[in-house]
């Protein structure tokens, strides 16, 4: 009985793309994350992209799904697909998109950059006669040098089950890159600029867009997920807050980032704390007057902010590498992307 209702549940996620007319063309785009659905709204505005089915799988927090939610502008997609559950395997899910979408003429197929087995999957399966990442974070950078190194295809071990279920696992497409990042243009791949137009447009207003004394931190989950231990954290955030006493501190958290340890070492009577409840770009974008700086580690939002305000100030504070308890060679690869994209690199230990 469990299983017949997944089954009716699945099928009923997807019945909108049943109704779809056949003879008309469509342009996918799919998205997992809030960031990855700012880039799809520039992705369709740069490329100039009607008939559009927004494709969201969700697999994250409440948080994370609360903030897509908000981000669906209905008069923008044809359709919007919405699957998906982090606590459960996605892949029959995934089967049955590829199956469905199949079944319709597609143009393009737009989807964040990244080369997890499922995304691989989707992109190999799905009939299209265009196919182009946007930005998902570090993710694009490590895509990237995947095309760069040749080796976008996963190994023979973890094709056996989609085998069974007639899907390839080879990748023979040429795809592209709408990206923020200054990438160098490769051989067969075409590099398109984001400025995040977009956005601009609809959420900046310059009217009123005067410097206040004020600095933003860009949060991380560095603690929760174990990534820095809490006493190095906070001597980080202790030092900021000594550094910048003169000036208004706020710290926006990260979406995934829980405030008890922010409150535990007294945080929260040091700076104001603002919980994540839209993307950071749209957050900055809907502020009345402007920081004089947004500080902050790793995170990829300080790369996007570079672009989006060309007149903030925007700093990242580089740790030590062996201060990182794991995902030591990701974090070194941030930094590097932080430095290419001109954004201000800050040794933590020799700036306070």
């Amino acid at each position: 009985m469990i299983g017949l209702i997944y089954i009716l549940k699945r099928n009923i996620m997807f019945k909108d793309l049943d109704t779809l007319d056949k003879s008309r063309i469509y342009n996918i785009f799919i998205v997992r994350t809030p960031f990855q659905l700012i880039n799809a709204y520039e992705t369709k505005y740069f490329f100039k992209k009607n008939n559009a089915i927004l494709i969201i799988i969700d697999n994250g927090t409440e948080n994370n799904k609360h903030q897509l939610t908000n981000l669906i502008y209905d008069d923008v997609w044809e359709k919007v697909i919405r699957f998906g559950d982090e606590n459960k395997s996605n892949f029959l899910n995934y089967i049955k998109l590829i199956k469905k979408l199949n079944k319709i003429n597609i143009d393009s197929l737009f989807i964040g950059s990244g080369f997890n087995k499922m995304q691989q999957v989707l992109v190999a399966n799905i009939n299209s006669k265009y196919t182009c990442f946007f930005d998902s974070g570090t993710n694009t950078m490590t895509t990237y040098n995947a095309f760069v190194e040749n080796n976008i295809n996963f190994s023979a071990l973890k094709k056996m089950r989609f085998k069974i279920f007639g899907l390839k696992t080879k990748i023979d497409k040429k795809i592209d890159f709408f990206t923020m990042f200054d990438l160098k243009e490769l051989a067969n791949h075409k590099i398109y600029k984001n400025n995040y137009e977009f956005m601009k447009n609809k959420f900046l207003d310059n009217s009123s867009n005067v410097e206040t004394k004020e600095i933003y931190i860009i949060g991380q989950r560095f603690v929760n997920a174990n990534i820095l231990s809490a006493d190095n954290y906070s001597d980080f955030l202790n030092k900021v807050c000594l550094y910048y006493k003169d000036y208004k501190i706020n710290y926006l958290m990260h979406r995934t980032e829980t405030d008890d340890f922010l409150i535990k070492y007294d945080f929260d009577k040091k700076m104001n704390i603002i919980k994540s409840e839209i993307p950071g770009e749209l957050f900055f974008l809907s502020l009345k007057n402007r920081p004089k700086y947004i500080i902050g580690t790793v995170s990829t939002l300080l790369v996007s902010l570079k672009y989006i305000f060309p007149n903030i100030a925007v700093k990242s504070y580089k740790f030590d590498i062996n201060s990182f308890n794991k995902n030591k060679e990701l974090y070194t690869l941030e930094y590097d992307n932080l430095k290419k994209n001109k954004v201000e690199i800050i040794n933590f230990e020799d700036s306070f």
